[in-house]
């Protein structure tokens, strides 16, 4: 922390921002440091569902539903389906964030809810712990994306902590948050003057 201001730096703040890449088929943290997952463990009080987007302009927007799992009304066609959820891979120092509204991604998600969602009643106050068993490279439309695969391994009763400012909005960020936003405005401004448009798999991290 900076006592006069001005002062900060990202280099030594943590990265929590966990994203898969569709170029290295890979986890990583904030789009640079590569996240071995292997088992997953999820915090289903931290389960959103909503619409997310990129923009030069805006960077990462989200807007949630009301209700974990029912749509609200899609801002526009320029957003897409997100979620969000804290998650602790096997032998991790900390947990991560996986907030995305990739394809890959949104699918992947949705696949390893259905492993656990009809079973969640009988296991109140546990926290599922899927399997990531690899990827592969498909073809969505006239692009490429990547199939996820995930089965269910276990209900676990140990929990992990997670920032207060992630279930209070007003809550004060904590001195290590990175914003997903900081730091990306070059990135996206050479990869629009390569592909004039970003696509699905293709945001920042």
């Amino acid at each position: 922390m900076s006592i006069l201001g001005g002062m900060s730096s990202t280099e030594n703040k943590q990265q929590i921002y966990l994203g898969f890449k569709h170029m290295g088929q890979k986890f990583y943290a904030n789009g640079e440091t590569e996240v071995d997952v292997t088992l997953l463990k999820l915090h289903p009080d931290t389960f959103k569902s909503g619409w997310g987007r990129y923009t030069k302009a805006d960077g990462f927007e989200y807007q949630w539903d009301s209700k974990f799992t029912v749509p609200e009304k899609r801002p526009d066609e320029t957003w897409k389906r997100a979620f969000s959820c804290w998650v602790m891979p096997k032998g991790a120092e900390h947990p991560y964030l996986w907030q995305r509204f990739t394809y890959s991604e949104v699918s992947a998600f949705d696949n390893i809810l259905s492993t656990f969602w009809n079973d969640r009643a009988n296991h109140a106050g546990k926290f599922p712990v899927v399997e990531f068993t690899g990827s592969k490279i498909i073809q969505v439309g006239m692009g490429s994306s990547s199939e996820l695969s995930f089965k269910f391994n276990s209900w676990s009763d140990n929990s992990f902590n997670v920032p207060d400012w992630y279930i209070d909005p007003d809550a004060p960020a904590d001195d290590d948050f990175v914003s997903p936003n900081e730091g990306l405005a070059d990135k996206v401004n050479d990869m629009i003057v390569k592909t004039s448009e970003l696509s699905d798999d293709d945001i920042p991290f």
